[in-house]
């Protein structure tokens, strides 16, 4: 519960469609012990959760359309989602008011100056120790995110077959 050690806001009620994961015993120990309700909803009811389910379709719409844009397969279907929800935590909404979900969390402002279009080339620092005299400093690969830390980028490697 990273909302919880990380932000200090108590989790109230966790909201679910009763599936099989979401029934194990440890983990209804688990919220029973943190005082968590559960609430479960309908199967196959995405109307019942419709909060849940408009965020859902919102990231996957980016994410498509990211894969779409960097002509990437749809094996990158993951970080192509985790990336949504990442610059949409940074953007400004109406409804927040004008400021992003990070500030509203965080407290300040989130700088954007790192991001770059998903799916760019990209060129990764080799370390010295990590390499010989006469190997790349870089690495060339694919923004394919970005990790929690602001400064570091998730990439993927290219593979080239004929130089």
């Amino acid at each position: 519960m990273a909302v919880q050690t990380q932000f200090d806001y108590k989790v109230k009620f966790v909201r679910h469609d009763g599936a099989r994961e979401f029934a194990a015993t440890s983990l209804k120990a688990f919220y029973d012990d943190q005082g968590i309700e559960q609430q479960v909803t309908v199967p196959y009811a995405h109307q019942t959760n419709g909060t849940a389910e408009r965020a859902i379709r919102t990231i996957v719409t980016i994410g498509r359309s990211m894969l779409h844009y960097a002509k990437l397969d749809k094996c990158f279907w993951a970080e192509a989602s985790m990336t949504a929800i990442y610059i949409k935590n940074r953007l400004p909404s109406p409804k927040y008011q004008d400021q992003t979900p990070f500030e509203i969390f965080n407290g300040f402002r989130p700088s954007v100056k790192h991001m770059r279009v998903f799916g760019c080339r990209t060129f990764v620092l080799t370390f010295k120790e990590k390499r010989s005299k006469w190997d790349p400093k870089a690495r060339e690969g694919l923004l394919v995110g970005y990790e929690k830390c602001q400064r570091h980028i998730a990439f993927t490697t290219l593979k080239r077959t004929k130089w």
